[in-house]
């Protein structure tokens, strides 16, 4: 998940066709760099040639769909975000507005298995 800056800094407008795709098998100044413009001009990316297997992909997906699919009491439960666990801002000023949802993880396996108690019925998915 990402969560934005509250003033992102922009080298040029957003293109509207089309999400940056960084491919992590390239050499890692390389990425490093496709990385920072991907942020810069469009606030994120997506991720190619990563090594996770598809069927954890899968399975982080619909645990996704699920935990965002509950009642807002319960996602609250995951919350707030201070920075990490689940938080809900407004956004957007120009014509754009809407909510977003998102639920920031620690890459710490231990702080991931103690916020997983509260994001699903089964945390053992989480591992």
């Amino acid at each position: 998940m990402v969560v934005p800056s509250p003033a992102p800094r922009r080298t040029k407008k957003t293109k509207a066709l089309g999400i940056p795709t960084i491919d992590l098998s390239l050499d890692s100044s390389n990425v490093s760099r496709l990385i920072v413009r991907a942020c810069e001009e469009y606030g994120f990316f997506k991720v190619i040639n990563h090594g996770v297997d598809k069927e954890v992909v899968a399975r982080l997906e619909e645990e996704a769909a699920h935990f965002f699919g509950k009642p807002a009491m319960e996602k609250q439960q995951a919350g707030p975000a201070t920075p990490f666990g689940y938080g809900c801002k407004n956004i957007g000023c120009h014509g754009d507005t809407g909510e977003l949802e998102y639920l920031l993880l620690h890459t710490n396996p231990l702080s991931v298995s103690e916020r997983s108690k509260s994001i699903s019925n089964d945390p053992s998915k989480f591992r």
